[in-house]
């Protein structure tokens, strides 16, 4: 059998190749997604792949949204960028959370989840041929978006031995003339590890210094265990012109099935991202929307709760680990979503 990056091809499936464009031709399902589909077909079996929290979303938010539903509006488009006291929201908790000021609702565009977002900043500003770094191990989306874009991936592998940090010296030299942007997940998926400040900072240094784009990937900024903090360049104001952060509700209010997500970039980046945004799926939903606005007035306890019971699995996990005297493993920040109780 011919060599194959996709696992349903290695499990046994004929993709068609006539009429199907070469860009598509080149890309594949995420394996983290085909995996699940191939664990379908076994009965019992338990998928560790996709990061799914394993609690329901808040009831508080499927209170509101049940009245919400009663509501003519609900079933109707919201503008493409989203609905604008969505958008206010949204500036608001960037500010919160990224210490920053003057932050305005045209700098939000509300994305079907993070994972849209980062289609749509790819799509945006990569042309044929453009060289984009990524880390490894990293979020394997990202490779196929920057495919079908007709970008070039270029991977900067992590230093394993120090739990999986940035290799600032290895980007240096991984920037050409043909870089185009970063993309950093920060915590890492898949391995979980939390960037060090000096080491951000300094990849911060590089983007100015070649004037490109640094596309954030952080749905797991609340997930820290041991006492960790997680610094993020978007809080770095100098670094606007050449930012798009992408944010997800998927993970903190366990609300993958909603699909909804936002990003923050300057509004002359929006407005260009929604060029995009409004050819793949003109707005995200509008229940969706109501959902992520019920969830910016819960309370911060059902995160920190969240956290505390992924951080039991967790330490479970590595419990059981330790007893397998044939298994190594580092205790970076690992984020694990299923409920081993």
């Amino acid at each position: 059998m011919a060599k194959t990056r996709s696992s349903l091809e290695a499990a046994g499936l004929k993709q068609r190749t006539a009429n199907i464009s070469e860009r598509v031709k080149k890309i594949v399902v995420s394996p983290i997604k085909e995996m699940r589909i191939l664990a379908e077909k076994v009965p019992g079996a338990i998928s560790f792949g996709q990061g799914m929290p394993y609690v329901d979303t808040p009831l508080a938010i499927k209170e509101k949204l049940v009245t919400a539903l009663k509501t003519k509006d609900i079933s109707k488009y919201s503008t493409s960028p989203g609905l604008p006291e969505l958008r206010k929201a949204l500036a608001e908790r960037v500010m919160k959370k990224r210490g920053l000021q003057g932050v305005k609702p045209e700098e939000i565009l509300v994305t079907v989840g993070a994972m849209e977002g980062l289609g749509a900043a790819v799509m945006t500003v990569i042309n044929p041929g453009d060289e984009v770094i990524v880390v490894t191990p990293g979020f394997s989306s990202h490779i196929e978006q920057i495919l079908l874009a007709g970008g070039v991936p270029k991977f900067v592998p992590l230093i394993e031995k120090i739990g999986w940090q940035l290799d600032v010296n290895a980007f240096k030299k991984a920037i050409t003339k043909k870089t185009k942007a970063i993309i950093l997940c920060n915590p890492n998926n898949p391995t979980g590890s939390v960037y060090s400040k000096k080491d951000l900072q300094e990849i911060e240094q590089l983007v100015l210094k070649h004037n490109i784009i640094l596309i954030l990937d952080e749905p797991y900024d609340f997930l820290l265990y041991d006492n960790a903090t997680h610094y993020s360049p978007a809080s770095n104001p100098a670094l606007k012109n050449n930012l798009i952060a992408c944010f997800s509700f998927s993970k903190e209010f366990a609300m993958t099935g909603y699909r909804i997500g936002y990003v923050y970039a300057d509004s002359g980046i929006i407005n260009q991202m929604m060029k995009v945004h409004d050819a793949f799926c003109i707005c995200a939903a509008r229940i969706s929307q109501e959902a992520a606005l019920a969830a910016l007035e819960i309370s911060d306890e059902f995160t920190k709760d969240l956290v505390k019971k992924l951080d039991y699995n967790r330490k479970l996990v590595m419990k059981w680990l330790d007893k397998m005297p044939d298994i190594r493993f580092q205790r970076v920040h690992i984020i694990s979503f299923q409920n081993t109780k």
